[in-house]
C-alpha cells in the first residue's frame, strides 16, 4: 500500500483519517513540513519540520525526517502550526450544563447558587453530562489535559460518572476527588478514594488525585479542609493533591505553617493564591508547591483582591499554571485565560514603571505565556514526563492551527498567532495520545446532537429541582 498524503490545511481526504483511527499501533504516521512549536528547549521551533508518531508516541521531531515504508501514513502540514495541546490546572467540569448562568456573580453569589442550591440536585447523571461537555468544548478549543476539580461527588456513583465521562471522551484528565461544599451526602469521601485507585480506566489517559478547600469562606466543611491528616491521606494512597479555595488569610497562614512543619512539597498544587502573605509565598517557593492562576475567574468572580498574583510566581521562581475554573461565569476558551493573564501582567509592570517604582520587573511573553500553558501546566498536573511538550517519547498531544485562516494570514509570528489572535476555529485538528479527537474543525468523540439533548435535558431536570425557571433572556 501506498503511503497516503494528504493537505492538513483542508484535511478533506476521509481516507486518511479512517487510517489514522484504525491503524494498528506498530504503522507510523508521518506529520510532514508543519511549522514546529516544541516547547522543548533542546528541540526548538522549526519553520519546516515534521514529527514521527507510531502508537500513541512521539517518535522523532526534526527536519526531513524519512517516512518508514510504504504503509507509512503522511500528513502534509504545510501552513499549520503544530503546538503541544493545553494544560488546565483547573476546572469544576461538573458545571459544564449551567454554562454561562451566572455571568455577572461574584464569588458570594457562585456560592450560594451553585454549591447551595444547583449542586444540591445533582445526579451521577448530571455530572457525567456536565463533564461530557465540559470536555467537548476544550477538544475543541485545544486544551488536552484538565485538572478536573470535582466538588460534587455526592456518592461513589457520582464520582464514578464524572471518571466515565472523561474516559469517554477520550480526553486527558487528572480527576481531583473532593466531597461536597453543602447539601446531604454519602460521606464516602474520602474513603472512597483508595476504592478510586484500584478502578481507574484501562486507557491510562485519566488519573486520579485528591481534592481539598482552602478556607477562604464559611461554607468549607472541615474534611475537605487542607491539613496535616488530609496530606498524609494522601500521600498513604500515593496521590497528588490539588487544594482550591487557596486566598486570604487564613488559608496563607495555613500554608506558611504547613511549610514549617516540613508538610509541603511538589505534589501540592495550591489553586489562586491571592492576597497571600509573604510566608507563604516563601514556603510555596522553597518546597516546589505548584500555584494554578486563575486569571478571568480571579478578577470577574472576585477572588480575594481580584489580581493573581503572576508578579510574586515570577519574583520567586514559582513556574505559573493556567486554570479556566468555572463555565458557569466563564467562557471556556483558554485562550481568553491565556490573554487574561498576559495583559495583566504587563498592565501591572507599565504601571509601576509609570509611577517610578523601583524593581517593576520584567515583562513577559507571548513565548512565557504558551510555556505556562503547556509544559508548566503537564508538570504541576502531574504529567510532565507524559505530554506538554512534542518531545520524543512523550505522549502525541498534538494541536494544528490552520494560518491560513482569516484572522492568522499572513503569518509573521507564529507563537504570537497562537498566543494573541488564535481561537477554536482556528484548530484544524487535536491528536491525544495519537488518537484524532477533532479533525476537520470537527470534533469526533462525541455526537454532538446527542451531547446537547443530554445537555439540556439536565439542565432542565436540575433547574426544576431547583425551583428556577429556563430563562435565556433574563
Amino acid at each position: 500500500m501506498s503511503a497516503s498524503t494528504i493537505r492538513a490545511r483542508s484535511m478533506r481526504n476521509e481516507d486518511v483519517l479512517a487510517r489514522l483511527q484504525n491503524r494498528d499501533p506498530s504503522t507510523a504516521v508521518l506529520l510532514k513540513d508543519g511549522i514546529i512549536i516544541s516547547v522543548d528547549p533542546e528541540i526548538g521551533d522549526l519553520r519546516r519540520g515534521d514529527i514521527v508518531l507510531r502508537g500513541t508516541t512521539i517518535e522523532a521531531v526534526g527536519v526531513d525526517l524519512p517516512d518508514s515504508g510504504p504503509d507509512t501514513i503522511v500528513v502534509d502540514c504545510t501552513g499549520m502550526i503544530l503546538t503541544p495541546g493545553f494544560h488546565d490546572t483547573h476546572r469544576h467540569s461538573w458545571q459544564g450544563a449551567l454554562r454561562r448562568q451566572l455571568p455577572d456573580d461574584d464569588l458570594s453569589g457562585y456560592m450560594v447558587k451553585i454549591h447551595g442550591t444547583f449542586g444540591h440536585m445533582y445526579r451521577p447523571e448530571d455530572i457525567y453530562i456536565g463533564n461530557l461537555i465540559t470536555a467537548l468544548g476544550m477538544i475543541d478549543s485545544g486544551t488536552t489535559t484538565v485538572l478536573d476539580f470535582s466538588h460534587n461527588s455526592r456518592s461513589a456513583a457520582h464520582s464514578d460518572a464524572a471518571i466515565k465521562a472523561w474516559d469517554d471522551a477520550k480526553i486527558r484528565a487528572v480527576h481531583a476527588s473532593c466531597a461536597p461544599m453543602d447539601g446531604d451526602w454519602d460521606e464516602q469521601w474520602p474513603a472512597d478514594l483508595e476504592r478510586l485507585t484500584e478502578n481507574m480506566p484501562e486507557s491510562g489517559l485519566v488519573t486520579l488525585r485528591m481534592g481539598l478547600l482552602g478556607k477562604a469562606v464559611e461554607l468549607i466543611p472541615d474534611i475537605v479542609s487542607l491539613n496535616a491528616e488530609n496530606i498524609a491521606i494522601a500521600r498513604r494512597l500515593g496521590l497528588n493533591l490539588s487544594v482550591d479555595g487557596a486566598f486570604g488569610k487564613k488559608i496563607s497562614d495555613d500554608v506558611a505553617a504547613l511549610g514549617a512543619q516540613g508538610l509541603l512539597g511538589p505534589d501540592i498544587t495550591l489553586i489562586h493564591c491571592t492576597s497571600f502573605d509573604d510566608d507563604a509565598w516563601e514556603a510555596i517557593a522553597s518546597s516546589g508547591v505548584h500555584v494554578s492562576l486563575a486569571p478571568t475567574s480571579d478578577a470577574q468572580v472576585g477572588i480575594a483582591n481580584g489580581t493573581p498574583p503572576i508578579q510574586k510566581c515570577l519574583d520567586l521562581g514559582v513556574p505559573p499554571t493556567i486554570g479556566l475554573d468555572i463555565e458557569c461565569s466563564l467562557s471556556s476558551d483558554f485562550f481568553a485565560s491565556m490573554r487574561a493573564l498576559l495583559t495583566i501582567q504587563r498592565m501591572d509592570v507599565f504601571g509601576r514603571r509609570y509611577e517610578g517604582a523601583p524593581g517593576a520587573g520584567e515583562l513577559i511573553s507571548d513565548r512565557d505565556v504558551l510555556t505556562y500553558a503547556t509544559i508548566n501546566g503537564a508538570i504541576a498536573n502531574g504529567l510532565g514526563d507524559v505530554s506538554g511538550s512534542l518531545t520524543p517519547g512523550k505522549e502525541a498531544d498534538i494541536l494544528f492551527f490552520n494560518s491560513d485562516d482569516i484572522n492568522l494570514f499572513p503569518l509573521n509570528n507564529a507563537v504570537a498567532s497562537v498566543v494573541q489572535a488564535a481561537d477554536s476555529r482556528n484548530i484544524e485538528a487535536v491528536m491525544i495520545a495519537g488518537n484524532p479527537v477533532k479533525w476537520q474543525g470537527e470534533v469526533l468523540v462525541f455526537d454532538l446532537e446527542e451531547a446537547r439533548r443530554l445537555a439540556e435535558e439536565s439542565r432542565d431536570y436540575v433547574f426544576d429541582q431547583a425551583g428556577i425557571e429556563v430563562d435565556v433572556l433574563r
